[in-house]
Parts: structure tokens; C-alpha cells; sequence
């Protein structure tokens, strides 16, 4: 019985090769998707879950408000860790780490830059699962001044040759010791480095280990047994309290201590300062979505074009059942034809998975591999897409095609083109407003993101290059800056303390009551507004030659705006700073000018009030305005006087535009997923709009002869063929549009600055899916209406 199933459904494949190979590439083409997506989703979901104490580990993070201003930080002051420890039974142990923000490592006149460098307590090692290689991971990092080595990182510094014990200067300054080399962590974990320092260092290089009110520790700790977080969080934040200096506490900040478990981070974490950027489930979801509705696109041609074809195998099941088959074993037959179908496709799609994945990896840049999944996971994941593919799309031409009866289905009385038409429809209006949506949604994200590209930040970002200052740079800052603009290639240099590293800081401002807010404020250089041409509205630039510019400042107009000056010259603001006892104090501004506002932030965030001060105590980049002539050549001299000035550090630099484009890195991607996944979909509905346009002229083959007989030409034809269709296309249309505004409007509102949906867009996204679906219909109706009459009349 099974072999003649299976002789039987092998012919069927072979004699209506059209049909199979819409089904096979159909549904090659969604697994394909589907499972690449599901591989994402794995990778997302099982972030930091390989730590064998997960569930037991929880991060503390910091809420501090102030005035108007919420900052929530994934770190909390740097003896609340160890204090825990002991003080309360459910803390077990607890870890700290503390980014360095990257360093130059140097021996042997070998130099490596390495940015993903932290400092770490040694109970790490007891807290997270990470497999050592060399070293003992008890005392691998008590000592000051020790280091570990990741694998790769021990390989590039030093090939084949062991480095343990050896001597390397960070910064060219510190000498440390290599005590350990560790495997590298996993791709899906939130903690990546390759460089490993002991945190007992900064005893000997800092002093903030045992301040209260510095909040950049990340602290882990683990918790015995099932502790309620909440009450756990109340009696940390008490400790905190009790140890918080009265200078912080005068300060008015309410600061309350929450706890994160561990595999919540990636994807439930947004704080400011992550160790890395977090994950979106809102991006997961809707890729899960797109993934289901290809495979749905998918499935639906299946169904059509078994349903449409049903009565070519009316006098098989007519047979079948008169010789005794019963209807369960039709059915059985029936869905072993669509899931032997889905078997093919999976082989095809399983070398479409490993053709696609290196795109997939650079649209999502991640490093996913099919060895990102278990191998009973990549098994079920795989068996799992062909088994519901096969069952979803088989189960309703299964039940159909069995319901023949004999005597009818002998006679070929069933008409299942013309009973089932509507249900086809149906369906390819179903694919249609998948397709519409998609195009739809696609529009609106390259309009934003176009938007976004051409908005007038209040600055010119154009042939400005970034240049990160180190070492003896940072200290002859003006000579460098000097040298610089003797270049013929160099048209203007500024420094400043980092267009998005600005402090936050409290003020307050004459006249404006006793509110004191937290705002960003720059240290900038006299030149820096000149080299990003922002536009003074009032007043004028700070100027090196006037010493009482020390004490001066600059604000924005929307500050002027908040505060409610109308001729903010000459007014007073007064800083809270810290004096060299580490009490606090008001120190006493005059704004000089007012600037048009600019934004260096990502237009998700609103212009906020700003203020700029003349200082060269917190630089840390130099911008250089470039002239286009001779661009490699200028900047072969900037590296050449870098060199000369500083060998110690590699000349690093990068163009103000690129740096901005990197703001919006997530929409980008988003945007070019969305075209392939559209463009995936509008091919996978075409091919079942193919299919059912073949057959469709195929049951009408007399019925154009007879037309054309009687004058019909050929355009005529192909309208009335193609007619049908585009009023289901027409109708997805109606379907699809408020879906699609509904989800994009919500998409829309993270941005503070954004497009307004226009009327071009419903049209558009129409227009297109109309033609796609009339070209596809035509590849076919032209050619039955084209032909001679005489064989269409001569046709069966």
C-alpha cells in the first residue's frame, strides 16, 4: 500500500512539473526564512543562559532622579557588592566589573589595541561559567596588575608561544603580568571581552573603590533559594543609604536599587551605559510574524493549487474508493503526498539555509552558525518547520480531495475550480494583504530613515573627521592642533570633551526660582563651533585671548526657552561642583551667547537644554574640518604629525557622518530585513499567482479560441483573464492599508522627530502590488491569448 502511495504521488510530481515547482521552491523558500529567523530567535532567547548559575544571578541597578531628569544606570557604588556579602545569608557571592573603555597593550615594540577590556573581581570565576584554559581561577586575579588573555587574544599577541608570565605595558604606562588565558564567551552573552585586569589594580591606580558615590560598578551577585527581589532590593538600598555621605544626600536625588536577573538583561534591559546593546522583542516579534506569513504564503499556494487541480484527481479517488479505500486512508494518502513534498523542499532548503546565512549574519551582525542550536534542537527545529509545513499546507486538500464521491467523481460532474473559486480568492487575497503590508511598512521605514538622513541637525557634519586624543596628544593638545591646520588639506580644528559624552550636571540659573536641574554640559575648545558651523542667535563665541571666558558660558535657545530669559546675556549660573575635600559647591557662570539649537543625539530623543564651556580639562576627541581636494593625501599628513607627536598609540579617526549613521544602525537593518523578507514574500505569492493563472487558463483554453474568433484581441483576452484577479488584489489593498498604518504609526512614535504617513504611500504600496501580480498573470495570459484559436478550439 505505502509503495503505491508513494509511485503514485512521485508521477503526480512528475507529470505537473509547473505545480510541484511553485510548491517545492514555495516552500523551500519559507523554511528557509523560517528557520534562519528561528535561529536568531535562539541565539536571543538564550542570552546568558549557558552560565550554570543563572538562575541564581542577579545584576544591581541604580534609578537616580532629579528634578526632571531619570537616569537609570546598570551600576551601583563600588563597596555595596562586597558589603552584601556576609551582611545578608541570600547573598552568596558577589562580583564587580568595570569597563575601561579599551587600551593599548605593548611589548617587544608589538603594540594591540584592544577595546573589549574590563576589570573584574576574582569571584567571577565562581559566579559565571567561564572555562579556563590556563591559570589557576582562584588566584589568576588577586593580585594588582595581573591579566587574563581570551584564547583569540592570547593568539594574535603571541601565536603559538605560551604566554603565561609574560610582561605587557597598558597604555605604555603600567606594566602588567599575564596570569591565565580563558576560553571566549559565547556569542549570546551580554559580558564579551578579550582582556581581563584585575579590579584590586585600581587600589594602587584610583581611589574610588571605597566611594560611595561613584555609580560605575557593575555588580552581580548570587542569591540562594527563591529571595522576593523586591524586599531583597529595599534592604540593599537601606545599606546604600546608611553609607551615602550627607554632601549626596544634600543634594535632593531620590536613588532607589533594583534587581535584574540575569537572563532577563538582553532582552528586558535598556539602560543608559549597557554593557552592550540590548535586544528588541518587538524586532523578534515582528520577524517571527514575517517568517510565519511567508510560510503562510507558502502553504496558502499549496492549497490552492491542489484544490484547483483536484479535478484531475477526481477519477483516482473515484477508483480508490470503490475498490474499498476508506476515506481516513485517502487522507492519509494525501498528506503523506504534502509531507513528502515538504521533505523535498527541506532538503533545498536546508542549501538555501547555508547560502543565506552569511547575508543573514551581516544584516543582523551576528555570527550565527547551525551550530547555534543543540543538535537535538537543530533536528526538532528543522523536522519541526517540515512537519507543521507539511500538515498546515496538506490537511484541507486531504480532506477535500477524499470527499469525492465515487459515482461523481467517475462521471466528472465535480467542478472543483468553480465550486472552491471563492475559497481560492479568498486565499490570494489572504497573500496580498501579507505582500501590501510588507510594501507598505517598507515605504514608510526608508521615508523615516530619509527623514532622518536629511534633518537639519543645527550643525554641518560634512568632511568633519572625529579624532580620539591619547598620551602626550591630549597633553600638547594646541601644538597638534596647530600642526594640523599648517596642512593645506585642513580648513578649520576644534576640541571638546565628545558630542555625546557631556556631563550631567546640576545648575542654577538666575531669576528662575530654587529648581535646580540636571543638564548636559561640553567642554569645548574656542574653535570647535566654527569647525561644526553651529549659529550663535545671540551674543558671541568664547575667545581664547579673553581670560574671563573661564568662567563663561554658552546655551542653547531651548534652554533659553525653559528657564524663560528673553535676553539670557549677562545672567548668572551657578554649577554645583566638587571641591578638593569632595564637598560640594556652586560655582558662578555669565552666558556670553546663545546658540540655534543642534542635535548630536539620535532623533528618537528630543533637543534637550544645553550648555557649553570654554575648558581643556575634560577633551577627548579633536574635530578637523577636511577640504575635499586631496582627502588621502591629508589624511596620510594628519597620521604622519599623529605619529611623530605620539608613537606610543595608533592613529585612530572616523568621519563625524559615519558616526551619526551609526545612530541609527537598528533602522538601517530593519529596513534592509524588510525588503528581503518583502521581496521573499511578493515572490513566494507570485509563484502561487502563476500557478493559478496557468490553470486558469488552461480551463478557459476553448473559451479564448471561441473569443477570439469572434474578434477578441488580444489585449481583450488578457484583461478578461486578468480581471478576476486584480479586484482580489484591489481588495487586499483595503484589508492591508489600516493594518499596515496602524503598526508603522506605532513604529513611528520612538522618534521624537518624525515623517507624517502620506496618502503617496497607501498608493504606492498598492500600485506596486497590483503590477507585480499583473505582470505575473500576464507572463502567462499573453501567451494563451496570443495563441492560434484553431489549437485552443482542437484543445482535450
Amino acid at each position: 500500500m505505502f509503495r503505491n502511495y508513494l509511485k503514485t504521488a512521485l508521477r503526480n510530481l512528475a507529470r505537473r512539473k509547473l505545480f510541484s515547482f511553485i510548491n517545492i521552491a514555495g516552500l523551500a523558500l519559507g523554511m528557509a526564512v523560517s528557520f534562519l529567523i528561528l535561529l536568531f530567535v535562539w541565539n536571543e532567547v538564550t542570552y546568558d543562559r549557558f552560565h550554570k548559575n543563572a538562575p541564581s544571578i542577579y545584576r544591581l541597578a541604580t534609578k537616580v532622579e532629579m528634578q526632571d531628569r531619570r537616569l537609570d544606570v546598570p551600576g551601583v557604588p563600588a563597596p555595596l557588592g562586597p558589603a552584601l556579602v556576609g551582611r545578608f545569608p541570600e547573598v552568596v557571592r558577589a562580583t564587580r566589573l568595570r569597563r575601561q573603555g579599551g587600551g593599548i597593550f605593548s611589548f617587544n615594540d608589538r603594540m594591540f589595541e584592544e577595546s573589549a577590556f574590563i576589570y573584574v573581581d576574582p569571584d567571577i570565576f565562581n559566579v559565571f561559567t567561564i572555562r579556563v584554559v590556563s591559570g589557576d581561577p582562584k588566584t589568576m586575579l588577586t593580585v594588582p596588575f595581573s591579566l587574563v588573555l581570551t584564547e583569540e587574544t592570547a593568539k594574535k599577541w603571541y601565536g603559538a608561544e605560551n604566554p603565561m608570565g609574560k610582561i605587557v605595558k597598558l597604555n605604555n604606562r603600567d606594566s602588567y603580568t599575564i596570569t591565565g588565558v580563558v576560553r571566549k564567551m559565547p556569542e549570546n552573552s551580554h559580558i564579551k571581552f578579550s582582556v581581563l585586569a584585575s579590579l584590586s589594580t585600581f587600589e594602587k591606580i584610583r581611589s574610588d573603590l571605597n566611594e560611595w558615590m561613584n555609580f560605575n560598578y557593575v555588580t552581580y551577585i548570587q542569591l540562594a533559594g527563591k529571595p522576593d527581589v523586591v524586599t531583597a532590593a529595599k534592604k540593599y538600598y537601606d545599606l546604600l543609604m546608611a553609607n551615602m555621605p550627607d554632601q549626596f544626600k544634600s543634594l535632593g536625588a531620590k536613588i532607589s536599587i533594583f534587581l535584574q536577573p540575569l537572563r532577563s538583561i538582553h532582552l528586558n534591559s535598556h539602560l543608559e551605559g549597557e554593557l552592550e546593546p540590548p535586544g528588541n522583542p518587538a524586532f523578534i516579534r515582528v520577524l517571527v510574524t514575517i517568517a510565519l506569513f511567508i510560510l503562510l504564503i507558502a502553504c496558502i499556494n499549496f492549497m490552492n493549487l491542489s484544490t484547483a487541480h483536484s479535478a484531475r484527481r477526481a477519477k483516482e479517488v473515484g477508483l480508490r474508493k470503490i475498490l474499498g479505500a476508506e476515506r481516513k486512508k485517502l487522507v492519509a494518502q494525501f498528506l503523506g503526498e504534502s509531507l513528502l513534498l515538504s521533505l523535498i523542499s527541506l532538503v533545498l532548503a536546508l542549501g538555501l539555509i547555508v547560502l543565506l546565512l552569511p547575508l543573514f549574519n551581516r544584516l543582523l551582525v551576528r555570527s550565527l552558525s547551525l551550530n547555534g542550536l543543540p543538535g537535538a534542537g537543530l533536528f526538532l527545529g528543522l523536522g519541526g518547520i517540515a512537519l507543521f509545513v507539511g500538515l498546515a499546507a496538506g490537511a484541507y486538500p486531504a480532506l477535500f480531495l477524499s470527499s469525492f464521491g465515487p459515482l461523481e467523481a467517475l462521471k466528472s460532474r465535480f467542478k472543483a475550480g468553480r465550486a472552491h473559486g471563492f475559497l481560492r480568492s479568498g486565499l490570494v487575497t489572504m497573500q496580498y494583504v501579507i505582500s501590501i503590508a510588507l510594501i507598505f511598512s517598507t515605504l514608510v521605514i526608508h521615508s523615516q530613515l530619509g527623514f532622518v538622513k536629511n534633518f537639519d541637525l543645527g550643525f554641518n557634519k560634512d568632511r568633519v573627521i572625529e579624532i580620539g586624543l591619547r598620551g602626550g596628544i591630549a597633553r600638547g593638545l594646541e601644538a597638534f592642533k596647530n600642526e594640523l591646520l599648517g596642512l593645506p588639506g585642513v580648513a578649520k580644528a576644534g576640541w571638546s570633551s565628545g558630542l555625546n559624552n557631556t556631563n550631567e550636571t546640576i545648575f542654577s540659573f538666575e531669576g528662575a526660582g530654587t529648581e535646580k536641574p540636571v543638564l548636559p554640559i561640553m567642554d569645548v575648545g574656542p574653535g570647535f563651533m566654527d569647525v561644526l558651523e553651529i549659529k550663535l542667535a545671540a551674543g558671541r563665541n568664547f575667545s581664547p585671548d579673553n581670560p574671563s571666558d573661564k568662567k563663561a558660558l554658552i546655551i542653547n535657545e531651548t534652554l533659553a526657552g525653559q528657564i524663560g530669559w528673553k535676553d539670557p546675556l549677562g545672567k548668572i549660573v551657578k554649577m554645583t561642583d566638587v571641591d578638593e575635600k569632595k564637598n560640594f559647591i556652586e560655582v558662578p557662570y555669565t552666558v556670553i551667547g546663545v546658540i540655534r539649537d543642534f542635535h548630536f543625539a539620535s532623533l528618537h530623543e528630543k533637543v534637550r537644554g544645553q550648555l557649553l564651556r570654554m575648558s581643556d580639562d575634560n577633551i577627548s576627541a579633536l574635530y578637523v574640518k577636511v577640504r575635499p581636494q586631496g582627502l588621502p593625501d591629508t589624511l596620510k599628513s594628519i597620521e604622519g604629525i599623529w605619529r611623530k607627536m605620539e608613537p606610543a598609540y595608533p592613529f585612530r579617526y572616523s568621519f563625524l557622518d559615519d558616526a551619526f549613521d551609526r545612530l541609527y544602525r537598528t533602522e538601517i537593518r530593519m529596513g534592509q530585513i524588510f525588503i528581503g523578507l518583502t521581496l521573499i514574500a511578493i515572490f513566494v505569492a507570485s509563484l502561487g499567482l502563476l500557478g493559478l493563472a496557468s490553470f486558469n487558463v488552461e480551463q478557459r483554453t476553448k473559451e479564448i479560441g471561441i473569443r477570439k474568433v469572434l474578434g477578441a484581441s488580444i489585449p481583450r483576452v488578457v484583461l478578461l483573464l486578468s480581471k478576476e484577479f486584480s479586484k482580489w488584489v484591489l481588495l487586499a489593498n483595503v484589508i492591508a492599508w489600516p493594518i499596515a498604518y496602524l503598526a508603522m504609526s506605532r513604529w513611528l512614535q520612538a522618534f521624537a522627530y518624525r515623517i507624517e504617513v502620506g496618502l503617496w504611500m497607501f498608493l504606492a504600496s498598492g500600485a506596486v502590488a497590483l503590477a507585480i501580480a499583473l505582470l505575473t498573470i500576464s507572463a502567462r495570459t499573453i501567451r494563451a491569448a496570443a495563441a492560434n484559436p484553431v489549437y485552443s478550439l482542437r484543445y482535450e
